[in-house]
């Protein structure tokens, strides 16, 4: 048997193989980070709808006592004891929606596919749970008909919840307007828009707003953080991922207006 070693790497070659292992790092700590940002928004999401869930809750067990109440009487109403547990399993209903919403959020659990775009939007909302309208805030949706994008129905969710997160908080003891718009362009391409009438950005910061960890200063009347720090460069990648792009535009005193461009087909 031969006793000579083998060659040992030339500097180039030393570099390829460096250069490989960063970026499979890089790629790993990508991974961590997005999964650690999908944990971010369902705490922040958590932390917004805890209230509401009290308010189906409530009625649930008021409806449900009122109902047994009656069934217990000498004369029981059962129109009433109808109508009653009606409200009851109508309350329910809703909170194990959410419920389910918020559990394939938090697994992650979902491939590339059709994602029709109204579905998306009526599931982004029901996670939501808080009518904006308490807080002042007017919701549109306007969205073409039968429209769909090819995506990660779940990581589309996030991006989506992020950016309504963002403009609900933005607009937090002032109120004003949130529009979701949808609609097919030529091409194969669908745009979503988020367009909020909230303080704005100044133009300086637009620039870095896509930066990770970035986030506008200050908080809002109720104590909330204000701006749209929460996970903006995840959803840039996201999107990105997606073979899509995400914009922003936006004027001190006018609001602001997030626009997804995505395919339609694979």
């Amino acid at each position: 048997m031969s006793d000579k070693k083998p060659p040992a790497p030339t500097t180039d070659e030393s570099f390829l193989n460096e250069l490989a292992s960063t970026q499979a790092q890089l790629d790993l700590l990508r991974e961590q980070l997005t999964e650690s940002q999908r944990l971010a928004t369902i705490g922040t999401i958590a932390a917004v709808i805890a209230h509401e869930f009290n308010n189906l809750l409530t009625p649930i067990v008021s409806y449900s006592q009122f109902a047994l109440q009656s069934a217990e009487g000498e004369n029981p109403d059962m129109e009433l004891i109808k109508k009653a547990l009606s409200k009851a399993f109508g309350s329910s209903t809703k909170a194990g929606k959410i419920c389910n919403s918020m559990l394939g959020l938090a697994r992650g659990e979902s491939t590339f596919g059709k994602v029709e775009v109204q579905k998306l939007i009526d599931e982004v909302l029901l996670v939501l749970a808080r009518d904006p309208q308490k807080d002042g805030i007017a919701l549109r949706v306007q969205v073409q008909p039968g429209i769909s994008v090819y995506g990660d129905a779940v990581q589309l969710e996030q991006v989506l919840l992020n950016l309504l997160i963002n403009a609900r908080q933005a607009m937090l003891g002032s109120g004003g307007s949130l529009t979701i718009k949808g609609n097919q362009l030529d091409d194969g391409i669908v745009r979503l828009q988020v367009v909020d009438t909230g303080p704005g950005i100044p133009e300086k910061l637009l620039t870095k707003i896509f930066e990770p960890f970035f986030t506008t200063k200050g908080t809002t009347r109720k104590g909330e953080a204000k701006g749209t720090g929460l996970g903006l460069a995840i959803c840039r990648d996201i999107i990105e991922q997606h073979r899509g792009r995400i914009e922003v535009s936006s004027g001190v005193g006018k609001g602001t207006t997030f626009t997804l461009v995505l395919p339609s087909t694979p």
